[in-house]
């Protein structure tokens, strides 16, 4: 078998065969390595994990990290593309029948990416197409750089952009768990310190 960033496709059960404990992600038979994030990046997730765990307290709702694998089942016709797996930065089951063999398949009800100058491009064009596709409900993009989320709500089929939020604003609220909500100047506050 190949190694990683060779160039050949790759099937979802050799991508796992090799994948053990990497984080690695696959998107199109492509295997994309992961590098370590930079701890502004890190920051940011764990606190809003926390703000997404607190909130959903006592909810049938789990909220996970990045390490966990989410493969997400689709076909695409006019790109031939089929059974994507991804890492999100953080990851919203409601669903607990798609949590088998480790990992999850099928489309997480939010996602949440964070951007680094390593991921930027991929969370902005190729894992929003894929979480579109596989109908994830909520997508969340945050950039810590210029301290900004967008939030995009699937509907008909797409995402719509439907809200943009910065220090200023306040509060960022889920569309999908109307019980998630949190200050946005909260979640940056370390970045100031």
């Amino acid at each position: 078998m190949s190694q990683p960033g060779e160039q050949r496709r790759y099937t979802l059960g050799e991508f796992f065969s090799l994948a053990g404990d990497e984080r690695m992600e696959l998107y199109e038979g492509t295997i994309v390595l992961m590098s370590p994030a930079p701890y502004e990046h890190e920051g940011v997730v764990a606190n809003l994990i926390a703000e997404f765990r607190m909130a959903l307290k006592g909810s049938p709702c789990l909220v996970f990290g990045s390490n966990l694998q989410v493969v997400l089942l689709f076909e695409d016709e006019q790109k031939g593309t089929k059974n994507v797996t991804v890492l999100p930065d953080l990851s919203i089951i409601g669903d607990r029948t798609k949590l088998r063999q480790g990992r999850c398949y099928g489309a997480p009800d939010l996602v949440v990416e964070v951007l680094s100058p390593s991921t930027a491009r991929n969370d902005r064009l190729l894992k929003r197409h894929y979480y579109e596709k596989a109908g994830v409900r909520e997508y969340w993009i945050v950039d810590y750089q210029h301290q900004v989320m967008e939030k995009y709500v699937w509907q008909s089929g797409a995402f719509q952009l439907e809200d943009v939020y910065d220090a200023a604003n306040g509060a960022a609220a889920s569309t999908t768990f109307p019980e998630v909500r949190f200050s946005v100047k909260e979640i940056f506050a370390f970045l100031t310190s």
